[in-house]
């Protein structure tokens, strides 16, 4: 307590609440209505036949309250690490040993709950679900920042193989964890993170080759485990081999059920044109585009409003990301320039992957389009790793002025 209120007496005097980018506050805000409008407008029909509950009829504005509701509360999230909580007290020791235990338990608890498209990764508590792997990532984020700067003496002579093991052992266990739940994309995701990250620390250049070679063995032998359980290639009905094989070939008369949200999402694209069929207009989220309003919102997206509204979509995203990369590269110090790399990456290839599988340039994940599908936990955890990000930058500010002295 006496170490928080010491940060909280330095925020307070640097003035971060009024040094809090509104560029990047406005950004938020904006994106945020616009997924709370989209996530609407891709629902409100399907509610009244239950397309998207099982079967269950629920009132058309059931997702949107849910999403507004959401929404609300990742801004004020946002607003209470951006201006209100120090970042500084994220690489404290104690506080991030107690998070890995916290973070241990909760990817535990979803082996205990029933599988969700061959991954169990969701905690169900009645009609509250909560994916605890987006907020894994975040604190991978901030342990991988701490080791960077704790450790970087130590990084930047040369290590053994044992010794960066030994180093790096709580993000790996955490990834592990993430492995064992089946949710391929969200490991893939979260060892793209940690090897940027890695790629953009000053560690010896010996150390990061040794850390990828890790990297790989440990994807190999994921990748073989899965194999073994029958789990990545069986007699053609696995779910990621149905879709390794509709990236590869969409329009296989094999594939009609499972190609059925690619296929779809083309012509989304295709009826949106430049400037879309108008907002609200849209034919396939009328039971042809499965996930319409949480996954393929995109592709909604891009049959209303267009090719100019996804450019849009995609533009306030660059805006958050160019920002928080500016907070990275002007940081002092190597904690807040690792998190605000880390987390610009994590956007960047969360992102990337949704757009990707939308379109049909990689194999489809299950991942998110960050801020504006549908989904609580995935919006507050990132707003909540944006606000930190925020702080980072209100501080840098702060460190600028005082030079130009």
């Amino acid at each position: 307590m006496k170490l928080f209120g010491k940060l909280h007496r330095s925020i307070k005097h640097e003035r971060r609440h009024v040094r809090l980018d509104w560029m990047v506050a406005l950004t938020l805000l904006v994106l945020l209505v616009l997924s709370c409008m989209m996530v609407y407008s891709a629902s409100m029909i399907g509610n009244k036949y239950g397309t998207f509950t099982s079967g269950i009829p629920v009132s058309e504005t059931y997702f949107l309250q849910r999403q507004a509701m959401w929404a609300i509360l990742a801004y004020l999230a946002f607003l209470l690490f951006s201006v209100a909580i120090p970042f500084e007290i994220f690489k404290e020791k104690k506080l991030l040993q107690y998070g890995f235990i916290v973070m241990f338990v909760l990817l535990l608890i979803p082996q205990l709950m029933p599988a969700i498209n061959g991954a169990k990764s969701w905690i169900r508590i009645g009609s509250f679900s909560f994916q605890p792997s987006t907020l894994a990532q975040l604190f991978i984020i901030m342990y991988m920042a701490f080791i960077l700067e704790t450790r970087k003496e130590k990084l930047r002579q040369i290590c053994t193989s044992s010794e960066l093991l030994k180093i790096f052992s709580i993000p790996l266990a955490l990834v592990t964890l993430i492995a064992a739940q089946n949710d391929t994309g969200m490991m893939l995701i979260t060892l793209l993170v940690i090897g940027i990250m890695t790629l953009c620390s000053n560690m010896h250049s010996k150390n990061v080759k040794k850390i990828l070679l890790l990297a790989l063995i440990a994807g190999i032998a994921v990748l073989m485990l899965f194999m073994i359980k029958n789990v990545l290639f069986s007699s053609g009905t696995s779910y990621r081999t149905n879709r390794l094989k509709v990236f590869l070939n969409p329009f296989s008369e094999d594939l009609a059920a499972a190609a059925d949200q690619v296929i779809n999402s083309y012509v989304a694209f295709g009826n949106g044109g430049v400037f879309g069929r108008g907002l609200g207009n849209s034919i396939q989220k009328l039971g042809y585009l499965p996930e319409a309003h949480t996954d393929f919102i995109l592709a909604i997206i891009a049959e209303e409003l267009g090719l100019v509204g996804v450019l849009f979509v995609v533009a306030l995203l660059l805006v958050i990301i160019g920002k928080v990369i500016f907070s990275g590269t002007k940081s002092r110090n190597t904690f807040s320039a690792m998190y605000s790399l880390g987390f610009a990456s994590l956007l960047i290839v969360q992102g990337v992957v949704n757009i990707g599988g939308v379109t049909a340039s990689i194999p489809m994940t299950g991942v998110p389009l960050p801020f504006i599908s549908n989904g609580g936990s995935s919006i507050l955890i990132l707003s909540v790793g944006l606000g930190i990000a925020t702080n980072i930058l209100s501080h840098v500010k702060y460190l600028r002025s005082n030079s130009k002295k």
